[in-house]
């Protein structure tokens, strides 16, 4: 047996550089997850943050309308899908966005007819739906986006005009921001944390044009501003970069950013074949998703990711011979993790794209009584970088095997799954003990000169003498050289 020292995690293991590697030139990678229903027959993905909550709406069961499913909101979480209800008297609801503290904003709806019906705005919070206030009108309000800082924005009927005009509300209070935009109608689409809002005005008879509002002034930034028409903003990040779409020479609509200091939009063109397209949102990172489309066929949507460089079908990402068609992508998190809508046995479905990232929970071991030891690994995986392998919820004071190779093997072993091949000369193990809680941290760095893509993975298997096997094993990790 071997005994562990605290030298840099896999030093026995410099010789990995010399191996041929995985690389994926550069592209992100992702995990396919269909977020199901509420009983009925599809559902839309629209908002996500960065705990991985995804609101929408989706059909329930036992319900229809005019002959039509019921659609109401839901919050996705953990693979668990909760139907949030509506406001009394209404016959279904959307959920479009969520921030970090878990509040939620959308519309609940009624004698809806082509698109066409009776909206009412809404937050959603600790279990309750409370209708947003009004400008003293009876018209239809709509609720798009909210803040970090809980501040929504959206439209509501202006009480003088009875046009459609951008507001804020926060705290149960509503301010009609819109007033000082010069178009006869203004809609609030998106808001950053620096109160930044982004959205489209109109007049009757012109195209839209995107506007942005930075707490004092408005600004069109895409339209009228420039020499093509119509624009529409939806999403703003944090450094100002705002998207959506926007006519260009070509005249069809086109993914658009417009970049703070850069005059006019840029274009960013749409996947091969297809003549049109938008972007909903985009990151602080300056990922951006939407879709394109062949203008003449719209069932063509393919859901799109902007990664700053590139604009990418996002279906490329998913499995080989996959039948799931990504439709449209409506938001990304800070995470890089995007949902949206998914064509699935010819229903839509909502849908989460994870990014995956350097570490990887496979999920497998699991034997054992005495509860299940979880392993996790910490640190971005770079030549030289601190990294942490951290034992929990093992046995107090255990003799636990830290298990580590460079080739995967998944062999059944003590009524689990041994997932390392430790027999290989790129695989080893150490003999070491929990403490007091049953927790173990192993502090390391990442060597230098592994190629781009290279796998390994980690796992303990811990004594267990209350366990008829005589061992507990962990879920196994990977991590994934950037």
């Amino acid at each position: 047996m071997k005994s562990f020292r605290p030298i840099p995690l896999l030093a026995a293991v410099v010789s990995l550089a010399l191996l041929g590697s995985s690389a994926r030139a550069g592209d992100p990678s992702f995990t396919y997850v269909d977020l199901g229903t509420l009983g009925g027959p599809a559902s839309v993905a629209m908002g996500l943050n960065d705990s991985q909550q995804v609101v929408g709406w989706s059909h329930v069961t036992g319900c229809t309308v005019d002959g039509q499913p019921c659609r109401r909101a839901f919050l996705w979480e953990n693979g668990v899908m909760t139907d949030l209800g509506l406001l009394s008297g209404d016959e279904g609801s959307i959920a479009r966005a969520i921030n970090e503290s878990g509040l939620i904003v959308g519309t609940s709806e009624r004698d809806v007819v082509a698109g066409f019906g009776v909206y009412a705005g809404f937050s959603y919070e600790s279990g309750t739906m409370t209708a947003l206030a009004d400008l003293g009108t009876s018209g239809s309000t709509f609720a798009y986006d909210v803040s970090d800082a809980g501040v929504i924005v959206g439209s509501v009927p202006d009480p003088v005009t009875v046009r459609d005009t951008t507001a804020i509300w926060l705290a149960g209070a509503i301010t009609n921001v819109g007033a000082t935009e010069p178009h006869s109608y203004s809609r609030g689409n998106g808001i950053n944390e620096n109160g930044l809002l982004v959205g489209l005005a109109w007049n009757l008879f012109s195209p839209n044009d995107a506007t942005l509002f930075d707490g004092v002034k408005w600004s069109t930034i895409g339209g009228e501003a420039g020499p093509f028409q119509n624009a529409e903003a939806y999403d703003v990040n944090n450094s100002g970069v705002a998207v959506g779409l926007q006519a260009f020479p070509s005249g069809s609509w086109h993914p658009t950013i417009w970049t703070p200091g850069i005059p006019g939009g840029t274009d960013l063109g749409t996947l091969p074949g297809h003549d049109i397209g938008e972007l909903f949102d985009v990151n602080d990172a300056g990922w951006a998703v939407g879709h394109t489309w062949l203008d003449i066929d719209p069932g063509t949507s393919r859901a799109v990711l902007f990664d700053g460089t590139t604009l990418h079908d996002l279906n490329d990402f998913l499995p080989e011979g996959s039948s799931v068609v990504l439709f449209e992508a409506r938001e990304v998190n800070e995470n890089g993790d995007i949902v949206g809508t998914a064509v699935v046995d010819g229903f839509f479905r909502g849908f989460m794209m994870t990014l995956d990232g350097p570490w990887e929970d496979l999920g497998l071991g699991l034997a054992g009584i005495s509860g299940v030891p979880e392993l996790i690994g910490t640190g971005a995986l770079e030549g030289g970088d601190p990294v942490t392998l951290t034992l929990t919820n093992a046995a107090a004071s255990a003799t636990t095997y830290f298990v580590l190779g460079a080739a995967r093997i998944d062999l059944p072993f003590k009524g689990g799954t041994l997932v390392p091949a430790i027999s290989s000369p790129l695989g080893t193990y150490f003999v070491l003990q929990t403490n007091g809680a049953g927790e173990l941290t192993l502090p390391g760095t990442w060597p230098n000169g592994l190629p781009a893509g290279f796998d390994f993975f980690f796992q303990h298997w811990v004594a267990d003498a209350a366990g008829p096997l005589g061992f507990a094993a962990s879920n196994a990790v990977k991590a994934t050289t950037p």
